[in-house]
């Protein structure tokens, strides 16, 4: 929609429903839809609900029906509240559910910057002290995967690059092998998910632990495409993780632990300088060491 539209549209809801002296303007008088007592609709907040690529005649028909929805609530709520006779339950609902909004909302902000970065020393000494739960659920492997066209010239060389797997087939690899093929993936450096891997191939692999056991090289075409798998490492379901692949999970641990006492040490002290105000009297409700 054009500016002058939207322009138009916004003197015009002034026009129709804008009562002025109520308040002090919040915007401009061009910016302000509609105003009900101390709330204004700004033009700014319909242009956001405004669906991208819409034309100019629909624009003009959702533009109205936001404005109507917007009044029509103020007036219902203002007509209900005299002949419902649970108001005070629901004006204790809402305000206990701004506070949870409230509330939920800062602790998402603590925990984006409440928390410090974990470092390696306390990783290796959860990891230590924890091995026992650092089990792996799927087998993990190291390695590498290719996918070429069976047309292609390189394919023998491809394939023998790939058993090797020594610095200069890599080097053979990056060069000729990446060139040549429709999909690469060198992961020899680090730990990956074999149900990844093997999502990558169009046959069934069967059991993985089975699989990453007893085939360091699998090869398979279908299509015109061969797919070619050498695996460097492994580790089966059931076996402790490798530190490099418990790493993430143990900083995720770490940062959850240390964001808990955060939270609660920053509560706590909240609670004492509201005690100390006088804003908060706990009377006999009071729980020790909290």
């Amino acid at each position: 929609m054009r500016k002058t539209e939207l322009l138009l549209l916004s003197c015009l809801g002034i026009a129709a429903g804008c009562r002025h002296g109520a308040t002090e303007p919040v915007a401009s008088d061009c910016e302000i839809v509609a105003q009900y007592r101390d709330s204004v609709l700004l033009l700014s907040d319909i242009v956001r609900q405004l669906p991208p690529g819409i034309s100019s005649a629909d624009s003009v028909a959702l533009i109205k029906k936001i404005v109507d929805q917007w009044i029509d609530g103020f007036l219902i709520e203002d007509l209900a509240a005299g002949q419902i006779d649970d108001m005070d339950r629901i004006n204790s609902l809402t305000a206990d559910y701004k506070r949870s909004l409230i509330a939920d909302s800062y602790r998402r902000k603590m925990r984006r910057n409440g928390v410090q970065p974990v470092d390696m020393d306390g990783v290796k000494a959860y990891y230590k002290s924890h091995l026992n739960e650092l089990r792996l659920e799927r087998p993990i492997v190291k390695g590498l995967y290719i996918r070429v066209p069976a047309s292609s010239k390189f394919v023998d060389d491809i394939r023998q690059w790939m058993k090797n797997a020594d610095p200069d087939s890599y080097d053979a690899l990056e060069n000729t092998g990446r060139r040549e093929a429709s999909a690469f993936r060198y992961f020899a450096d680090q730990w990956v998910d074999f149900d990844a891997i093997a999502g990558e191939i169009p046959q069934k692999l069967g059991d993985g632990d089975q699989f990453v056991e007893y085939n360091v090289d699998f090869e398979t075409e279908l299509n015109g495409m061969i797919y070619i798998l050498h695996l460097t490492d492994f580790r089966k379901s059931g076996s402790t993780m490798p530190i490099e692949y418990a790493t993430p999970i143990i900083e995720d641990r770490l940062k959850a632990l240390h964001l808990a006492d955060y939270e609660k040490g920053l509560v706590k002290a909240i609670r004492a300088t509201a005690i100390e105000k006088g804003i908060l009297k706990e009377g006999t409700y009071i729980i020790q060491n909290r």
